[in-house]
């Protein structure tokens, strides 16, 4: 009677270290979401127009970002921070996003971003909005600007 409660009590004890052990090196979701878009973006054909759009974007796990007007510019065109309020994935596998962004140079202006990340993490699209979260990827929505960039 003692071996067989020994017996079940040890199963018990390593099935919960097992399950404890699991969790500790799984990412947390926040972090998956985060790496999924963070790094540098980069779209050559926005050269020569004076960093409207930005040629390359960098944005960075800790929520700050950062433009420049051409690819190989070390002078910053502009820093942000941003906050992913809001993530789904459609039937494609595409990630979405809802991204709040408050620039930290030239003021306390505020953009509401809708990315969409292919499902192979190489194209970000965006639509910019001033107002609120655009109601999709549009290149012709006048209510808001059309961003592309590729992984870089």
């Amino acid at each position: 009677m003692k071996t067989k409660t020994f017996v079940i009590i040890l199963i018990l004890v390593l099935a919960v270290l097992i399950i404890a052990g699991s969790c500790a090196t799984m990412k947390s979701p926040d972090k998956m979401v985060y790496e999924r878009f963070c790094g540098t973006w980069v779209n050559t054909k926005y050269e020569g127009r004076a960093g409207d759009p930005p040629v390359k974007r960098i944005f960075n796990p800790d929520g700050t970002a950062t433009a420049y007007s051409n690819l190989h510019n070390s002078l910053t065109y502009w820093r942000l921070t941003y906050t992913v309020e809001k993530r789904w994935t459609d039937s494609e596998g595409n990630s979405w996003y809802h991204v709040k962004e408050a620039w930290s140079t030239g003021g306390t202006a505020r953009g509401y971003m809708l990315f969409k990340l292919d499902k192979y993490n190489t194209i970000l699209e965006l639509n910019l909005s001033g107002t609120k979260y655009p109601d999709a990827i549009d290149p012709k929505d006048w209510h808001s600007d059309y961003r592309i960039y590729y992984r870089y």
